[in-house]
């Protein structure tokens, strides 16, 4: 069930942009490191490619984050919420899973935001290039904002269609559901 939000042009931005960056680094990651085997075999050495590769593997990692909760097909605590009939329970703990990931996804997110401002502070740069660590840094503060935006989009989905099916339902026909029945 698409709602208001998915229809827009931030939405469909958003997702473009990350697959964009999911593709842009994944081709970086795998030029650098082809060509740092090649540079090996011919004895050259091509100093600091670590560096690059590292920052490049973070930024691939936390899009892959956000992409990953953008489509939600992110890990998930879900085994006895697959096997159980579909009903009033199944929902419940959905949502209660959906919470979970949310309060977690907050806590991560505030993290990368205290890592991300330490290492502006800092100062710290990277030993051969001098790249600041804030660029490798900001990957984290980025992948778990979306990730925890795309995480509360889909709660608030969740719940909103659970009031539908079993709460508004119930106040309608004026007697308890036969789904309620089953807890």
């Amino acid at each position: 069930m698409e709602n208001k939000l998915e229809k827009t042009a931030f939405w469909n931005g958003l997702t473009k942009f990350l697959r964009f960056g999911l593709i842009v680094s994944s081709c970086l990651v795998t030029l650098i490191t082809f060509g740092s085997v090649i540079l090996r075999a011919l004895n050259m050495n091509f100093l600091g490619y670590e560096e690059i590769l590292i920052i490049c593997a973070f930024w691939l990692y936390m899009l892959g984050t956000a992409y990953g909760s953008y489509e939600d097909s992110h890990i998930k605590a879900d085994v006895i919420v697959v096997m159980m009939p579909e009903g009033f329970t199944k929902s419940l703990l959905a949502i209660i899973r959906n919470t979970l990931s949310l309060v977690l996804g907050f806590v991560f997110f505030l993290w990368a935001l205290q890592l991300f401002n330490w290492t502006i502070e800092m100062e710290n740069k990277t030993p051969v290039w001098r790249i600041p660590m804030t660029v490798s840094q900001s990957s984290l503060l980025f992948g778990l904002t979306f990730a925890t935006f795309y995480n509360l989009v889909y709660l608030y989905d969740e719940v909103k269609a659970f009031i539908n099916k079993y709460i508004k339902k119930n106040n309608s026909a004026g007697s308890p559901s036969d789904d309620i029945k089953e807890v």
